[in-house]
């Protein structure tokens, strides 16, 4: 599998043929300072996602003519998907990289670009899951930040960060409010140094995160990112309940992308669960957001099925005409690098609350898997001796048997409580020492303590 296609292949200016719920028709502005981004979570897991080659097929023959400049992709989790994709967007696509990572799939996350592609990388999140969830997956698939540094024609180098977050399973642990939280704080730090380097930092993908969350306060606040849907539509309708829409006005009044009864992946649900959880995330001082609109609502032909069991979010962005002086100039890294988040120190706190709540849990699942394994390894040792007193055949067998399976299950267990348990233990640990040592810097500004000096602030 071809993971980064860089060939210069001459493409051509992109088809009229659209997939977005508008209807909308890509135009060139003479200006130049246009390009379109798409992002879509194909579900693309193998043995699991239903009808997947045909939908993933039907995903990119849609691709091969579509109008986006930029494509992000999540969940192209099976390389002979990958494969075909590059197959029939090479041409419209010349710029391609499939990210590797994790143990088992990989990352699932795609980039494609007509503009050039200057480098790559991605980066593990440090809180993702427990490898102890093997039945979810997220720990073994290594989900992380895939970015890229795409040089639009206009001189100006734009960061696209997509990513793929830690999925919620249910209440309470099953939530994974924390990892998700940290995950984000993480990609913020990622998205600010871009700014620092006066990049057009772009977050986009499956942030499986509603818009009242930490992790979008993370994104908006602390990265200093604006949502795309929210700077076409405004806030007015942040405060209107799904359940008070019908399923059509859900997509065109709050951008819903998730669990829509349209979906038939998700036609089960109850009309009040649908929501909005992939976003595109753009810097606000460097750009503005013509249009935004919700893709792949069609169903496959053939097969009357939703091509996924998520909707796409296509976004026409344009470069300020004030940004490439700026940035070429320098102003921008020193003037956005140097700015504090704007981060309220209630999210501060609430990050910190999170935290406490989760190592409790964190620290009894180490201690259980310890206590799991000194016991395991007591009981082998009295199986063992038992063997003196039988004298073999059956008996001798379900003994031996017995002691093999409660070595193994108690090794595996110990192994997840010393290396997992540990390593999950002082990742959290520096997660919050982070937010901490943010936090008191926060507080020192707003007393007026603080002293900034270039991008460094020292106390007075």
């Amino acid at each position: 599998m071809s993971a980064l296609s860089l060939l210069p292949v001459t493409v051509s200016s992109g088809s009229s043929d659209t997939f977005c719920f508008s209807g909308s028709v890509r135009t060139e502005r003479p200006d130049g300072l246009e390009f379109r981004m798409l992002t879509l979570n194909c579900w693309g897991l193998k043995y699991v996602s239903k009808l997947r080659e045909a939908r993933m097929h039907f995903i990119a023959n849609e691709l091969g003519t579509s109008d986006a400049d930029i494509i992000a992709l999540q969940e192209c989790w099976v390389a002979s998907d990958y494969e075909f994709l590059r197959r029939r967007t090479h041409k419209q696509y010349p710029y391609a990289k499939y990210f590797y990572s994790g143990i088992l799939a990989g990352s699932g996350l795609v980039i494609l670009s007509r503009f050039p592609i200057e480098s790559v990388s991605m980066t593990s999140y440090t809180i993702n899951g427990r490898p102890s969830a093997f039945f979810r997956g997220d720990w073994y698939v290594g989900k992380g930040i895939a970015s890229a540094i795409i040089r639009h024609p206009s001189g100006i180098a734009i960061e696209v960060f997509n990513t793929h977050m830690h999925a919620p399973y249910g209440p309470g642990d099953a939530s994974y409010v924390c990892h998700r939280t940290s995950q984000a704080w993480q990609l913020a730090r990622q998205i600010r140094a871009a700014v620092e380097r006066g990049h057009l930092a772009i977050a986009v993908g499956d942030f499986n995160s509603s818009p009242d969350s930490l992790t979008y306060a993370l994104l908006t606040k602390r990265a200093g990112l604006q949502d795309s849907w929210i700077t076409v539509h405004g806030t007015s309708t942040e405060h209107i309940l799904p359940a008070s829409l019908s399923p059509e006005k859900q997509i065109t009044t709050l951008g819903v992308t998730c669990d829509s009864l349209l979906n038939t992946w998700r036609a089960d649900r109850d009309i009040s669960e649908a929501k909005r959880l992939d976003y595109c995330f753009h810097a606000s001082h460097l750009s503005t957001v013509d249009s935004v609109d919700v893709t792949f609502i069609d169903k496959v032909p053939g097969l009357n099925v939703s091509a996924s069991d998520h909707f796409g979010v296509s976004v026409t962005l344009r470069i300020l005409p004030t940004a490439r002086s700026n940035l070429a100039s320098g102003r921008e890294q020193v003037e956005e690098g140097a700015r504090p988040p704007n981060l309220p120190l209630a999210n501060y706190e609430s990050i910190l609350d999170l935290i406490a709540s989760y190592l409790p849990m964190a620290r009894a699942q180490q201690f259980y898997r310890l206590l799991h394994f000194w016991m395991s390894m007591v009981l082998v040792v009295g199986l063992h001796v038992g063997t003196f007193w039988v004298k073999g055949g059956w008996p001798a067998f379900l003994i031996v048997l017995a002691s093999t399976v409660i070595a193994v299950t108690g090794v595996t267990d110990g192994m997840l409580g010393f290396l997992f348990g540990r390593k999950e233990l002082r990742a959290l640990k520096e997660f919050e020492e982070e937010v901490r040592w943010e936090m008191r810097r926060m507080e020192e500004l707003l007393k007026g303590t603080y002293e900034e000096v270039g991008s460094v602030g020292k106390p007075k």
